[in-house]
């Protein structure tokens, strides 16, 4: 904000802990009116539910909620999160993302595991 907000802030603004920048990863939902404390990391494709406190880490593709938020479960099994990070849809190229669309769509796991591993086999 400029040299002018330096001089009117207290002094001891500055000796207060930095708890660091949060991090919010790809494919994240927020419920309405969440609360994500500094220095907290979001990981991909998590869920944090409507009002909740967020003030630790959230691991990939888990559902998280409450005050503070706490584990509600996985959205997926081990395989299909790893699968998941490792395809990274988000940085397809705009065709491969229109593509992919009803697969990511698909309410049928083991297709969609199917689909990723081929995906990721011809990028190897």
């Amino acid at each position: 904000m400029g040299g002018e907000w330096a001089k009117r802030v207290p002094e001891h603004l500055s000796q207060l802990p930095f708890k660091g920048d949060i991090v919010i990863g790809n494919d994240v939902w927020f419920g309405r009116h969440c609360v994500i404390m500094p220095g907290v990391h979001i990981g991909d494709g998590a869920i944090i539910a409507a009002e909740s406190v967020v003030t630790k880490d959230v691991e990939p593709y888990t559902v998280v909620g409450g005050h503070p938020a706490r584990l509600i479960r996985k959205r997926f099994d081990d395989e299909m999160i790893a699968l998941l990070l490792k395809w990274e849809w988000w940085n397809l190229p705009p065709e491969e993302l229109v593509e992919a669309l009803p697969i990511l769509c698909d309410f049928d796991l083991k297709k969609v595991k199917s689909y990723i591993r081929a995906s990721l086999s011809t990028k190897e």
